[in-house]
């Protein structure tokens, strides 16, 4: 069972994907007086209200399928073309679904995405036997990883934001277990980027990438490699902000004043 909410009844509809640990209602601060826009925001796997019963498997042709599914349900016409919007992981699921089907897509919005860059640490967890099985175990006792984050980070190697993002995320079981099944799950999101500036540039689908001056989980700087060689239909906006985009109110007012 799918879940997702509906708000607005405008001609446009945008596709809202969360980032993780997040659901649907992490969008309900889009507000579009004008009523431009029908905004659909999808409980995503293991988050939300959604009860996903297809194992540790979710890919972008099952995410294509629940988007035409929620389409008939409102009535509307699954050959229009979509703005996408995505926070963090939504926005590697919505690098992933563009790379499959560009045609389904009038305009992304990437909010500090993930999978601008294959980290070799989620590589080896998600992807390898060995890598899966170890990210397992760890999940069940996490006390050395945490001690293991605190010595990268005394040595430089990863930045007070990773190292943040360790600590909060393995203290508590529920999250934990959370976090292993849907990294897992989620491997068939892997977007090929070099491939997917061809296609913005082939079919010049107009993209906009925010991050936070101040981001320590997804910083700026593999936005502008995204960025480069692509031309005008690709554009960054830095703000004055942290991770937590969607809180921000450029971001908002943003993401409701582009034309239709």
């Amino acid at each position: 069972m799918i879940c997702y909410t509906v708000g607005g009844s405008g001609p446009q509809p945008v596709i809202c994907l969360h980032g993780f640990n997040e659901s649907a209602r992490a969008f309900s601060v889009l507000q579009d007086p004008a009523n431009r826009y029908t905004i659909l925001s999808i409980d995503a796997p293991f988050h939300g209200n959604t009860r996903w019963k297809e194992g540790l498997r979710f890919t972008p042709a099952q995410l294509h399928e629940i988007i035409h599914l929620m389409l008939n349900a409102e009535s509307r016409p699954v050959t229009q073309p979509l703005i996408f919007v995505g926070f963090s992981l939504g926005g590697r699921m919505c690098l992933s679904y563009y790379q499959q089907y560009p045609q389904q897509v009038s305009h992304l919005f990437l909010l500090a995405p993930d999978g601008l860059k294959m980290s070799p640490w989620y590589w080896f967890s998600s992807h390898t036997i060995i890598g899966n099985r170890l990210f397992a175990v760890t999940m069940k006792h996490p006390g050395w990883l945490i001690k293991f984050a605190g010595i990268l980070y005394k040595t430089g190697v990863i930045n007070a934001g990773v190292k943040k993002f360790v600590v909060q995320h393995l203290h508590r079981r529920d999250v934990r277990e959370k976090l292993y099944t849907v990294w897992t799950a989620f491997r068939f999101f892997k977007p090929d980027t070099p491939r997917i500036k061809t296609i913005i540039t082939r079919q010049q689908t107009p993209t906009d990438l925010y991050f936070g001056r101040y981001d320590k989980v997804i910083p700026a700087h593999g936005g502008f490699s995204f960025v480069k060689n692509i031309g005008a239909v690709a554009q960054i906006h830095i703000l004055e902000a942290g991770h937590r985009l969607l809180q921000d109110a450029t971001v908002q007012a943003a993401l409701m004043k582009k034309p239709v």
